[in-house]
This record gives structure tokens, C-alpha cells and sequence, in this order.
């Protein structure tokens, strides 16, 4: 008898679990995506992104960046790096100022935080910098 009543505290401990993973996002749930074209800025390029809910495609205003990288891994030279300097938040719109030592397709590695989601969202855009 008390074997039956492990079992059934099992299964609906593990019901709990898989529902409670449904019902908090994954970071696979979002995306990150290149706003236009790069424009050059003082001799920087000004690379613009958006984090995107991937369910409804609706762009995510609030998140935290808190890690940006740059290398020419689009290239096949990934230990080629560029200084990058976050730019305040618009709208929903990141941007980031790029500074490379030559033109060519650079990507842009970042990690953020959104609210409510337990995991780092990590994603790349891949973007053409004319220095």
C-alpha cells in the first residue's frame, strides 16, 4: 500500500516538474536579429540588433546585455577580435559600437538576461563592418 502512495506522489511530483518547465521559457525561445545595415560613426561601425521572442516574434525591450564580443569567425579567423561598447537601449533596439581593424564580415557573440527567464539567452548576428 505505501508503495502505491510513493508511486503516485512520484508521478505527480514529476507531472509538476514538466509542467512547470512548460511554463517558464527556454533560452532557445529567443533570437537575436540585425536591425538594418551597420552605419559608420566616428570611424566605429554602429551595429543595431533585437532580441525577438521566437513564439510570437515581438521584439523583448527590457532585457540585460551583459557580454559583447567581437570576431571575424564569418572569415574562418575567429581569433581576429574587435573592441565592442554597448550603446544605451532604444526601444527595443541594442546597439553596440564596433571598432575592427579591417572590413569584412564580423560576428557579434552576446548574452543577456530576460526578466522572468532563469537562463542566459546567448545568440550571434554575423555583420558586414566597413571600418
Amino acid at each position: 500500500m505505501i508503495s502505491i502512495r510513493i508511486l503516485a506522489s512520484a508521478v505527480a511530483l514529476a507531472g509538476g516538474a514538466a509542467f512547470t518547465a512548460h511554463v517558464q521559457a527556454k533560452s532557445d525561445d529567443y533570437r537575436f536579429e540585425l536591425v538594418g545595415t551597420p552605419h559608420l560613426t566616428a570611424r566605429k561601425d554602429i551595429v543595431q540588433v533585437r532580441l525577438v521572442s521566437v513564439a510570437d516574434g515581438k521584439a523583448v525591450p527590457d532585457a540585460v546585455i551583459f557580454e559583447s564580443k567581437a570576431d571575424m569567425g564569418p572569415a574562418g579567423m575567429d581569433t581576429m577580435t574587435a573592441p565592442v561598447k554597448v550603446l544605451p537601449a532604444k526601444g527595443g533596439i541594442y546597439s553596440f559600437e564596433v571598432d575592427p581593424g579591417m572590413a569584412g564580415t564580423w560576428a557579434l557573440h552576446l548574452a543577456a538576461k530576460v526578466q522572468g527567464d532563469p537562463d542566459t539567452v546567448r545568440g550571434t548576428v554575423n555583420a558586414d563592418l566597413v571600418k
